[in-house]
């Protein structure tokens, strides 16, 4: 009983701040208007460095005008109750560079959507600084994080 009760006490201690130290992206809303900028958050809250790739080729479209938005994160839509990638980059012609954010670190990512429906932002990182990472050829051991649903209408 003693056991139980020790580890018991152990875990109290360490889950809150395994719940603190992670990865966070975030959007400011939960509503948006299709071509709206949403100005979403890459925030570091552990204690080591991480990496992620970043989307050179990325373009968001504001009332005709084309907008570079360089995007870290995959954006998802919910069809039917399953979750799928929305296609809202070039096929061509992009460039993926690898993205180091420090212990701490907050970094924005402002763009655009066409489509509406129910959204979500998923970012794909690695543990510790590699800035040499190919993201063409990912190294195993990669975390993802999804951010709350939000609606584009």
């Amino acid at each position: 009983m003693i056991r139980v009760a020790w580890f018991t006490c152990v875990l109290l201690l360490i889950l809150p701040s395994a719940a603190v130290a992670q990865v966070k992206v975030s959007v400011p809303s939960q509503h948006y208007k299709a071509h709206e900028k949403i100005n979403a958050k890459v925030e570091n809250r552990t204690d080591n460095a991480v990496t992620f790739c970043l989307e050179v080729g990325q373009t968001s479209s504001n009332n005709g005008e084309i907008e570079s938005t360089p995007l870290p994160f995959g954006v998802e839509q919910n069809s039917n109750g399953k979750w799928g990638a929305l296609l809202i980059g070039p096929d061509v012609g992009s460039f993926r560079g690898a993205i180091v954010t420090r212990a701490g670190e907050s970094r924005e990512f402002p763009f655009r959507l066409n489509d509406s429906g129910r959204m979500r932002l998923r970012l794909n990182y690695w543990r510790g600084s590699i800035p040499t990472l190919d993201c063409s050829h990912p190294p195993k051991r990669m975390r993802a994080v999804t951010s709350a649903v939000f609606t584009v209408d």
